[in-house]
C-alpha cells in the first residue's frame, strides 16, 4: 500500500540527514526519497516523521537510487514503530499529501 505524499493535506515534518532532500511518498514498507546525489544502495539513513501526535523515528536502507531518487525500506523496527507506520499508513489512506514533505533538518525558514 502506498500514498503519494505530493498529494496530502496535512502536515507531515519529517528530518533526517543532509543527503535527503524530502520524501515523495510513504508506504507500511518503506519510503521514496530525493536526494542530492549522494545515496547510493546500501546506505543507510535515519528518518523521523511527524504526523499531529504520532512521531516516527526509524532508519531506511537505500534498495535503489538514481542521481535525485532512491527506494528505501524501512529496517530493524520494533513491533511499536511498526504498529505506528501502520497507524500513519491507515491515517493517510484517504488524505492525500498535498506536497513532498521537506527534511526541516535542512531546509531555512525563509524557504
Amino acid at each position: 500500500m502506498r500514498f503519494n505524499a505530493e498529494e496530502n493535506q496535512n502536515v507531515i515534518s519529517f528530518e533526517s540527514d543532509a543527503s535527503v532532500i524530502a520524501i515523495s511518498d510513504i508506504s507500511r514498507g518503506g519510503v521514496s526519497l530525493k536526494h542530492n546525489n549522494k545515496l547510493k544502495v546500501g546506505d543507510v539513513v535515519p528518518v523521523h516523521m511527524k504526523y499531529g501526535d504520532l512521531e516516527i523515528s526509524a532508519n531506511v536502507k537505500i534498495v535503489s537510487a538514481s542521481d535525485i531518487k532512491a527506494g528505501g525500506k524501512f529496517i530493524d523496527l520494533d513491533q511499536a514503530t511498526a504498529n505506528k507506520l501502520l497507524y500513519l499508513s491507515l491515517l493517510i489512506k484517504d488524505e492525500p499529501i498535498a506536497q513532498t514533505i521537506q527534511n526541516i533538518s535542512t531546509t531555512s525558514v525563509d524557504d
